[in-house]
């Protein structure tokens, strides 16, 4: 091998070790002048040949986890962006439902009102998903106690407008520990996802029921359901659907409430329907009539 031009001229220089790696050139190894001279022989061969693969070994590792460290990294970027691009298809879909009616509801002053709520609450989830983001890799604080029973009710009353269908049953008042708008993101995806798969007109009912140590939520269709296998095998695997179109939402809403110490639970047919129950630690039994 040429030796380096910066080598040439130094006289400290004795030895040069060259780091292999898998057959290839990972580095140079210098070795100073001793101050004893001395003649090598084939021990001394042998044991710089040892430690120059050892040394090109651990170059090759901290490369190898650098690249590692880089690629999850973009992993979990584009994971996270997967999950960003199906809000920002429920949000369009709920402002062009918006969009359309106001051809014919333009001059209803409830529609106008329903419309700028429609469209202040897109604005922030937009907001909310710019700043995640920005933000991916800083934790955010999941400390709040959530009201289940004022977050559904508002959830099931904007979705209505577009889907008569829907209704819900809140039996008594639940808390529990987590990110508002995390859980807003998860039961919005589980009730989209049920109103996708039904027909017009078909009854989706959302049930609140709170055990006392945990609050169950149920999301009830008669769509066109999941046969036991795709359960079993796909449905919370990223980016698998029943529908045309990469989805990531049941992965996602299953990772964001086993982050919160809850389950979600599945059961269906095909042709008969889904039942998706949730459960959520609560914070508090259920409230007495007297409050």
């Amino acid at each position: 091998m040429t030796v380096p031009d910066w080598a040439g001229p130094d006289s400290r220089v004795w030895l040069g070790v060259p780091l292999i790696h898998l057959e290839r050139l990972a580095g140079l190894l210098i070795i100073e002048t001793p101050r004893s001279p001395r003649t090598l022989n084939w021990e001394d061969f042998d044991l710089l040949r040892t430690v120059g693969r050892q040394a090109a070994s651990y170059l090759a590792e901290q490369a190898s986890e650098a690249a590692l460290m880089e690629a999850r990294k973009f992993e979990e970027f584009n994971r996270r962006f997967a999950f960003i691009m199906h809000d920002i298809k429920n949000l369009v879909s709920q402002l062009s439902l918006v969009a359309r009616n106001a051809e014919r509801h333009a001059d209803n002053p409830e529609f106008q009102r329903d419309m700028m709520l429609t469209i202040k609450s897109s604005v922030d989830k937009m907001n909310d998903l710019l700043a995640r983001l920005k933000q991916h890799n800083i934790q955010r604080s999941d400390s709040e106690a959530v009201d289940l029973a004022a977050l559904l009710e508002r959830m099931v009353a904007a979705k209505a407008h577009a889907y008569p269908g829907l209704s819900l049953d809140a039996n008594g008042a639940a808390r529990v520990r987590g990110h508002e708008a995390k859980l807003e993101q998860v039961f919005g995806h589980l009730i989209q996802n049920a109103i996708e798969a039904s027909r017009d007109g078909e009854a989706i009912q959302v049930a609140l029921r709170n055990g006392g140590d945990a609050a169950r939520v149920e999301v009830m269709d008669s769509g066109v359901g999941m046969s036991e296998e795709f359960i079993r095998n796909e449905l919370f695997t990223p980016f698998r659907s029943t529908k045309p179109g990469a989805s990531a939402s049941a992965y996602e809403a299953r990772e964001i409430v086993k982050g919160y110490g809850g389950r979600i639970e599945v059961q269906s047919r095909e042709g008969e329907g889904l039942c998706l129950r949730l459960y959520c630690r609560s914070l508090c039994r259920r409230l007495r009539p007297d409050g």
